[in-house]
């Protein structure tokens, strides 16, 4: 059985090393995957407009939890047929690199089914649970309210009201993930930055792609 690739979302971004508790970033641009890492035309399912797209634009905005977000609205969004199936459980393969055309980077402390964590990671059902104390850090959004996950699902056809966000978690939210060792955490955290960081900022790729099927014990490749 194959596993379908349904969603696909790449972002550029600036994140600036941070010092202090939060981590700031600038976004650049929004662009659908190329055809080489996505799916075939035949079986996407749901794609997101390109940043050149007219109309398309990007909001900062702070979350009900406090944490600092980004969205991108505007322009058409196309679900194809049959559209989204809402009685299915969702997993986002969430890539991280540094740099267009830098390696993905591990994914670290992923739990024991291979969910959540930090760096290049899948998330799993992601309508109820979506990475543990990371959750909600990409959401669809139906006007301005989170898609509902219903058995209703999302038909097929054209949409205007969807957008995408997705949020940051504070520097002293990723430290855990880094090491349990507060000491440890905040070493590892600056060796990060100094290794990465050009003029004060680490380009950060991020791509999200959405699965309709269990990835979360699948090989890497």
């Amino acid at each position: 059985m194959t596993t379908r690739r349904i969603v696909l979302f790449c972002a550029v971004a600036a994140c600036v090393s941070a010092a202090s508790s939060e981590i700031s970033v600038r976004i650049e641009r929004h662009f659908p995957c190329s055809a080489s890492s996505g799916p075939k035309k035949d079986t996407l399912l749901i794609k997101f407009p390109s940043y050149k797209t007219a109309g398309v634009q990007f909001h900062e905005e702070i979350s009900e939890n406090g944490h600092k977000c980004f969205r991108m609205s505007g322009g058409k969004v196309e679900v194809y047929a049959p559209g989204l199936d809402g009685s299915k459980k969702y997993y986002v393969h969430l890539e991280t690199r540094i740099g267009i055309h830098g390696k993905p980077e591990r994914c670290v402390n992923a739990d024991s089914n291979g969910c959540g964590g930090i760096g290049s990671c899948v998330h799993c059902d992601i309508c109820h649970t979506m990475g543990g104390s990371l959750k909600n850090f990409v959401q669809i959004f139906q006007a301005d309210k989170p898609a509902q996950c219903s058995s209703k699902g999302l038909p097929a056809g054209s949409y205007t009201d969807l957008s995408l966000r997705v949020c940051l978690p504070t520097k002293n939210e990723l430290l855990p993930f880094l090491d349990q060792n507060a000491s440890r955490a905040e070493q590892l955290w600056d060796l990060f930055v100094s290794s990465r960081a050009r003029s004060g900022e680490i380009p950060l790729v991020i791509a999200a792609r959405l699965f309709d099927r269990p990835i979360n014990n699948m090989d890497a490749k």
